[in-house]
């Protein structure tokens, strides 16, 4: 293979980023208004993010901050880098300054290579050169247009290289989209069951004040719950660490069996063994208590993310004692009632967060055990299902990164033939 060093600036037709005004969000808008914090690996969330009206939206396209077709999308300020993905369309919606737009020049670069060649390694520690801030690093765009770039010639094999790249993600893809009609399933059962009280011989209950008759509202405290935090080392976490035992935070809790490995920090084996709290139990539900999202949970088993991790001091583990009811407690806890429930318990403008009295207090529905018994029956093949396509997604990704510097060095060759 052929390489060439080349500056960004040259491969592209415009390097630019989103709006530096942030408009008020609209609660009737229908046009999304996505920062960097709305970014994921392959795409923007469809979760809680701004929305604007018709007129915002026509006047931010007009200056460029609306994503079209081919574009390449960069997480700009905070963990830079951390997300780079292509407009596959041109997308109805904006973006704000926290997110760089590369118009690539595709006579001269095919744009899924550009994106794989962005997310390599050697690319993102190149790019500590063109980085400023401490408190908020954000990438310098006048810097950044200069930055050097290695790659590939022959446009023929950077379509080879970033189709055996694709290959994997594609395969991810897929598999998220069979979570999320699996998650919906299993939300849908719950609804079924707990909130239109239509489950299994629903007919033959006695009802008293709205419930079954062996139903309770019952605390969590008296429900029986365990609930910890963790901690960080003295300190802080080295991120140069390469060898300990995962500690996770706010990138922890996506959606089911979602997982954001990209953003993992170690800290040191001795720390964690010496962790009195904060350590995973097995199967645990995680909830987010502190800044915008406090109240938002995930649920973690069957050694999904890791075999061990800890949690650092913005998220709780919780986990009933009775153990029976933890996918009960999950779906529970995960419905937007108890998300606003949450959210309304903050008592700290400045930092908004959660206290474990505030989670203790907290009131749910408590089923009967054979009605939980048969929920469980139901539910457990579908969340396996779930967890299985999560591991296997897992794999898919460490073996495409596994690949990427190999292809993007020419370690692995690929031939620029029809039969490549």
């Amino acid at each position: 293979m052929i390489f060439s060093i080349r500056n960004i600036e040259s491969l592209c037709k415009k390097i630019t980023d989103g709006s530096h005004f942030s408009p008020e969000n609209e609660d009737d808008g229908v046009y999304p208004m996505f920062s960097v914090k709305d970014m994921l690996y392959n795409g923007f969330s469809d979760k809680d993010y701004k929305t604007i009206g018709k007129t915002v939206f026509q006047k931010l396209s007009k200056s460029d901050c609306r994503p079209l077709k081919n574009d390449i999308l960069i997480a700009k300020d905070g963990s830079y880098l951390k997300y780079v993905f292509k407009a596959k369309q041109d997308i109805d919606a904006c973006i704000l300054s926290s997110i760089a737009i590369l118009r690539p020049d595709i006579e001269q670069i095919d744009p899924d290579y550009f994106v794989y060649l962005m997310r390599s390694k050697s690319i993102k520690d190149a790019m500590a050169n063109y980085v400023s801030g401490s408190a908020l690093p954000r990438i310098i765009l006048s810097d950044f247009k200069k930055m050097k770039l290695k790659m590939v010639e022959d446009k023929v094999v950077q379509k080879c290289i970033a189709s055996v790249l694709s290959t994997y993600d594609d395969l991810i893809e897929n598999n998220n989209k069979r979570i999320k009609i699996l998650e919906q399933m299993a939300q849908e059962l719950y609804k079924e069951w707990f909130v239109r009280l239509r489950f299994p011989g629903y007919n033959d209950i006695k009802i008293e004040d709205g419930l079954p008759a062996d139903w309770e509202i019952k605390k969590l405290s008296d429900f029986g719950i365990s609930l910890d935090t963790g901690s960080r080392p003295t300190g802080g976490i080295d991120a140069s660490l390469t060898d300990g035992v995962p500690s996770l935070g706010a990138e922890a809790i996506n959606a089911l069996a979602e997982f954001d490995y990209s953003s993992v920090k170690l800290v040191p084996v001795d720390f964690y063994n010496s962790m009195k709290r904060g350590r995973n139990t097995g199967n645990d539900i995680l909830v987010y208590k502190d800044g915008a999202y406090i109240g938002k949970v995930t649920l973690f088993r069957n050694e999904f993310p890791y075999k061990n991790y800890a949690v650092n001091e913005h998220v709780f583990l919780l986990k009933p004692t009775n153990e029976l009811y933890l996918n009960y407690l999950y779906f529970t806890l995960h419905q937007d009632a108890y998300f606003y429930l949450m959210q309304n318990l903050n008592r700290n403008a400045a930092q908004p967060g959660l206290s474990r009295e505030d989670i203790k207090q907290i009131k749910i529905t408590v089923p009967s055990e054979t009605t939980i018994k048969r929920f469980n029956d139901v539910v457990e093949p579908i969340l396996n299902k779930i967890f299985v396509l999560a591991k296997q997604n897992a794999n898919l990704a460490k073996q495409r990164d596994l690949l990427l510097p190999r292809l993007m060095s020419g370690k692995l060759e690929i031939k620029g033939t029809d039969d490549a």
